[in-house]
């Protein structure tokens, strides 16, 4: 599994080591979104990713045209201090899921390089897996990895 690193789980009934947090920022608009990540019934794919790399790209024309199956995908970009909002929102166009531009989401999931995937358990908020996207096959691999492939 390319880029696949363990993540710090609970064992029986012991906290989680750390949790996912709600995503907050502005959307490409400059719009005020927040993604509540307990609220769906299905886990959640966030992708980090950034408008000026070509290992983006990928993802970018991807969520365009075919969504992983059985998770609730979320793109998630740098604050507007950190990237151009009207460079997200063309390269954001017709993509079918919600854009959320936030420099404290990196912060709050340890992001450090793009692009990079991060499932979470909606109920427990618990990081099911991670992982850096080479290509959609590590899509794949994180969501098997989670128990969702």
């Amino acid at each position: 599994m390319a880029g696949l690193r363990p993540v710090p789980s609970a064992i029986g009934d012991a906290p989680v080591a750390w949790s996912a947090a709600d995503l907050s920022g502005v959307d490409p608009d400059g719009m005020p979104i927040r993604v509540d990540l307990a609220s769906s019934l299905r886990p959640g794919l966030l992708v980090f990713l950034s408008t000026n790399c070509d290992g983006c790209d990928l993802f970018w024309t991807g969520l365009r045209r075919d969504l992983p199956p059985g998770v609730d995908v979320v793109v998630v970009t740098k604050g507007p201090a950190n990237v151009r909002a009207d460079e997200v929102a063309v390269t954001a166009a017709d993509v079918p899921v919600p854009v959320v531009m936030s420099d404290g989401a990196w912060a709050d999931f340890r992001v450090t390089s793009y692009p990079f995937l991060v499932l979470v358990e909606p109920h427990t908020r618990r990081i099911l897996g991670e992982s850096v996207g080479f290509g959609w096959s590590d899509v794949a691999a994180l969501l098997d990895s989670g128990g969702h492939g």
